[in-house]
């Protein structure tokens, strides 16, 4: 789903947790400011996560060691999206679009009943270290500082500050190691989500492209601003299709999200302000949100928000791939009722629920730690949710990451298969043959893919207190 930051003021009313005068251990070992870290966050998980009727009760908040193994033991058995960090200052960086990186998105990659481990470049962000390094996508990447990368070694060297990696080739049956080494310090960079858009013209007919690979409003929404800048061009260029990239998008913030929505959309829908998504809370937050604010509250209806920026498409073609998840899921079942929009590529991931982004609020705050708990469901204004084996394309097609082409060129199978759709029979463009050699392997679920799988929102909530 889309990143969303939720602010709220917890009252602990069931339990009053001292204020920890030092770290000083007692009886059983735990520190007073542990004690305090773990009764917050089950103050949280009881006031706000989706499933908390579901919370365990034979859990003892101050004979926890761990909070990060106590949050884990609180989730509810189908949430695979639920996380905790204990540097909420970074989290919210990255949430601005602001890190320190290399600058090139990760796939890793292994071969069954193998332990090595070889990273396949998604794509690379422009100016920056990896870029200025040569750096491209569909790049392999089989060793970093002189070290084969195995299960045990990999994403501890990919997050390295400085390396050289070697790259790898496609042979037949595997992937061998080259000669070619490149070397890349990570440095602050920010990071606007537009990797790549351009106008493809054939058969007099444009179409706008536009690689987008995170929902990221930015800092004042500057990132709404740059993407605004796009379609105002495809706008004035007089694009007749738009073809929208998300084969490697995980997620991000809602507020991107609903402005994305509100370009595309029919001029009508956005004008009427209709029903892009609903939301389901727990009891708690629903009833809350019903008796404060009625059935049309905001945190209970998104609706399209005006956009200057509108360029009133009857038509939308979507790419993706097992990758596309969180917010873009949400932004493509959002247009469903509005206007025809046409997926190629795979399966999408799955995702139909969002999260707060919660620190200790605190005056100043006790700790550094952040709960990116499940607090959401979400559906379309028809009420289309529950999408578990992710949204089905209407035109089927593999992305080929291993040796992938640059964005933009007609050879990359996605793409091309986008474009046929458009020009039907009438094509001045070749049909992809057979591709090269297939290479058989699984990607492994990392952090780095986790924690950017989501949908963030910002709630308008002073104070919620659960009376029982």
């Amino acid at each position: 789903m889309f990143l969303i930051l939720g602010i709220l003021l917890f009252t602990r009313c069931e339990k009053d947790v001292p204020e920890p005068k030092n770290n000083n251990s007692d009886s059983t070992g735990i520190s007073a400011q542990i004690k305090y870290i773990n009764n917050w966050i089950w103050d949280v998980m009881d006031e706000v996560y989706y499933w908390s009727e579901f919370l365990p009760q034979n859990l003892d908040p101050d004979t926890e060691p761990d909070p990060e193994e106590f949050f884990e033991k609180l989730l509810y058995t189908s949430d695979n999206f639920s996380w905790i960090t204990d540097d909420y200052n970074e989290l919210m960086n990255e949430y601005k679009g602001v890190t320190v990186a290399m600058g090139y998105a990760p796939a890793f990659g292994r071969f069954s009943e193998s332990d090595g481990v070889f990273i396949i470049v998604k794509y690379v962000i422009p100016g920056s270290p990896a870029d200025r390094s040569g750096l491209k996508r569909g790049d392999i990447i089989v060793s970093i500082n002189g070290l084969d990368l195995t299960i045990n070694n990999y994403y501890e060297m990919f997050r390295l500050p400085s390396y050289t990696v070697t790259l790898g080739e496609m042979v037949e049956g595997g992937i061998s190691k080259t000669d070619i080494t490149l070397t890349m310090v990570a440095e602050q960079l920010v990071l606007d989500p537009i990797i790549h858009y351009e106008i493809i013209e054939i058969n007099d007919l444009k179409a706008g492209y536009l690689v987008y690979v995170e929902f990221k409003a930015g800092e004042n929404e500057r990132f709404n601003d740059s993407l605004g800048l796009v379609l105002d061009e495809f706008a004035a260029e007089g694009i007749d299709e738009l073809i929208v990239d998300l084969r490697y998008n995980p997620g991000g913030d809602l507020t991107s999200t609903a402005f994305l929505a509100s370009a595309i959309a029919p001029l009508s829908a956005v004008e009427s302000e209709e029903v892009l998504v609903r939301f389901e809370y727990n009891d708690l937050i629903q009833n809350y949100f019903l008796q404060t604010q009625g059935y049309n509250s905001p945190n209970l209806a998104l609706r399209f928000p005006q956009n200057e920026h509108n360029i009133n498409l009857e038509r939308v073609y979507f790419l993706t791939t097992g990758g596309t998840a969180s917010a873009s899921e949400f932004l493509m079942i959002g247009l469903y009722p509005y206007m025809d929009v046409i997926q190629v590529g795979e399966n999408t991931y799955g995702k139909f629920a969002g999260a707060w982004i919660i620190p200790d609020l605190e005056d100043p705050p006790r700790h550094n730690w952040g709960l990116v708990p499940t607090v959401f469901k979400y559906a379309n204004a028809t009420g289309f949710t529950d999408f578990e084996g992710g949204l089905v394309p209407d035109y089927p097609v593999e992305d080929e990451l291993i040796g992938a082409v640059p964005f933009g060129d007609i050879k990359d199978p996605v793409l091309n298969t986008a474009l046929q759709a458009i020009l039907s029979d009438d094509s001045d463009i070749s049909r992809l043959k057979s591709a090269k050699p297939k290479i058989v392997y699984k990607l492994i679920e990392d952090e780095y893919t986790f924690r950017k799988r989501n949908l963030f929102a910002e709630p308008v909530i002073d104070d919620i207190t659960r009376h029982k």
